[in-house]
């Protein structure tokens, strides 16, 4: 008999959807058209999977895709590869950020948790593990963006509490500020890590560099 393996005490939780016409990149495709902001969203999907990389005994790396009448298998490996996935759940995004990180603090006995999206194809492995290490002093870690919001955030598990994720106006520039707010009402600690910029929109597309890189 092999011996059990044990789980990674890491999770990195890539929030995603599967490259799908009218349904990605809304706000891009409102300038350039559907077929462009697939062809973009497709892209950047596939340089921030890059980018990030594989999991490892000490982080397991997986993405959570959103519901969609098209998911299939032979969809879901062409999208993500051979990365762990699970379908997310929950009405909003606070609701399906906090199911994902109770599911895995309480069901997987995971020790930390970072979450991501898909809208900096720029994001290293190198400051994800930084983000984790920063929750070895600290109980939650956050990455800024430009646009108010963020595109990181993490905790570990003996600070998590589910209504970090509840009441947020998402989409807005409060998002960031709110959640900081939170956090500091509880007196948790926090750690900022420094500005980026996602790709939403036609001007943040040009901005970024991406595109030349």
């Amino acid at each position: 008999m092999q011996p059990t393996v044990p789980p990674a005490p890491q999770r990195l939780l890539i929030f995603a959807r599967l490259p799908e016409p009218g349904a990605v990149k809304t706000r891009l495709a409102a300038t350039l058209g559907d077929s462009s902001a697939l062809t973009i969203y497709r892209a950047m999907l596939r340089d921030l999977l890059a980018s990030i990389g594989t999991s490892t005994n000490e982080t397991e790396v997986e993405v959570l895709w959103a519901p969609t009448p098209i998911a299939n298998g032979a969809a879901l490996r062409d999208a993500f590869g051979t990365h762990t996935l699970a379908m997310q759940t929950g009405g909003t995004l606070g609701d399906r950020l906090a199911m994902a990180f109770s599911e895995r603090f309480f069901f997987h006995r995971t020790e930390k948790i970072i979450a991501i999206g898909v809208d900096d194809p720029l994001l290293s492995r190198e400051i994800v593990d930084h983000a984790f290490a920063i929750l070895d002093s600290c109980d939650w870690v956050v990455g800024p963006a430009t646009d108010g919001g963020y595109y990181l955030i993490g905790c570990r598990a003996a600070a998590f509490d589910t209504s970090i994720f509840s009441d947020i106006a998402w989409g807005t520039d409060t998002v960031f500020a709110a959640t900081m707010a939170r956090i500091a009402a509880w007196g948790s600690t926090v750690a900022t890590l420094p500005e980026r910029a996602d790709i939403d929109t036609e001007e943040d597309l040009r901005k970024s560099g991406w595109a030349d890189e």
